[in-house]
């Protein structure tokens, strides 16, 4: 998977005027083109980084409503497709593994109601390659006195990090191999409290890191 994401896909949306600072030909270098991108404050962004890969952006194309959280759909010029619903993935197009659709029983409880102890549920996903359904994770999701135990990106420093509230998600057993835990940093993005951040497995060797961009260094 490249995951050299540069800009969206609304079709009302003109490439050229989301990301003019990265061009085709820039695709697999290795400079963190992020960091230099001219962006339009008129769209939201995620940068996006796969294991062992450069991070790239991708935009935010459109928000689906639904009962259990709105699911904002972001794009690549690569035709991936990244689906998010209150930070989590349930949706994955393009990539090296794929989930093809996620599905709760009961929506995971609220960020900013989670007990101290934390809170057990159950998902169900279809993944590929493979052709496998309905795999079944059972997840304990838990809040972090302090910050997590992995290394996060230098553009998340601890200064800023330790400005939101974090989160590990860890699976109990599962219908397949099980995942390493995901990580979460919930915080005010525009004035609104969300997922700033997040490291989250779709398998046990391909994992991706989301950063809401460019970083605005507020908490909740």
């Amino acid at each position: 998977m490249s995951l050299s994401l540069l800009g969206c896909l609304s079709k009302t949306l003109p490439l050229g005027d989301i990301v003019s600072a990265l061009a085709s030909e820039t695709l697999g270098k290795k400079a963190d083109l992020t960091l230099t991108a001219t962006l339009n404050p008129a769209y939201r962004y995620l940068r996006v980084q796969a294991q062992g890969q450069p991070p790239a952006l991708m935009v935010l194309g459109y928000v689906d409503p639904d009962p259990l959280g709105d699911i904002e759909v972001w794009y690549s010029s690569q035709r991936e497709v990244i689906k998010l619903q209150n930070g989590r993935i349930v949706s994955t197009t393009g990539l090296e593994t794929n989930w093809r659709a996620v599905r709760f029983s009961a929506a995971p409880p609220a960020w900013s109601d989670v007990a101290q102890e934390g809170v057990s549920y159950s998902r169900l996903r279809d993944q590929m390659p493979g052709h496998r359904y309905t795999l079944l994770d059972r997840l304990q999701f838990t809040p972090l006195a302090g910050l997590p135990t992995v290394q996060l990106p230098a553009t998340l420093p601890h200064e800023q990090a330790n400005t939101y509230r974090w989160f590990s998600e860890s699976t109990l057993n599962s219908g397949d191999a099980m995942l390493p835990p995901s990580w979460f940093a919930w915080g005010d993005y525009r004035g609104q409290p969300t997922v700033v951040y997040s490291q989250q497995c779709l398998s046990a060797t391909f994992c991706l890191t989301f950063q809401l961009w460019p970083v605005q260094e507020k908490s909740v």
